[in-house]
């Protein structure tokens, strides 16, 4: 698993190091037909680069990890993550500090005006 403060390299991208780290308290439990019982961890990774690859710095990284018969291993393709560990991620990361107060605004306007417009009232 990752860990705060690792200096890392990414294929075509160059250096980073891990700034902050936020993790499920927990495993998600699946099952596979395939390989059976599955212990899935998608956390959230917030990064610094050493040449940003873009202006948008590219800041967040989203791995995640899988345990199968008690082997960890990393995974290779975008994870699909269920609303209620994506939600447990997203507020950790906020009490972690992980985005500035802009987007937290831009993040609360977008919200509020989704409730006030929408079926949920």
């Amino acid at each position: 698993m990752i860990k705060e403060g690792q200096r890392k390299k990414a294929r075509y991208w160059g250096n980073f190091s891990v700034k902050k780290v936020v993790k499920l308290r927990s495993p998600i439990l699946c099952y596979s037909k395939e390989a059976g019982k599955v212990e899935f961890m998608p956390p959230i990774v917030q990064i610094e680069w050493e040449t940003p690859p873009s202006s948008d710095n590219n800041e967040y990284w989203f791995p995640y990890w899988v345990k199968i018969g008690g082997k960890e291993k990393y995974g290779q393709f975008a994870p699909m993550i269920g609303k209620n560990a994506l939600l447990q991620l997203l507020k950790e990361a906020i009490e972690k500090d992980f985005f500035d107060k802009r987007f937290l605004i831009e993040l609360t306007k977008n919200i509020e005006t989704r409730l006030k417009n929408s079926k949920y009232q």
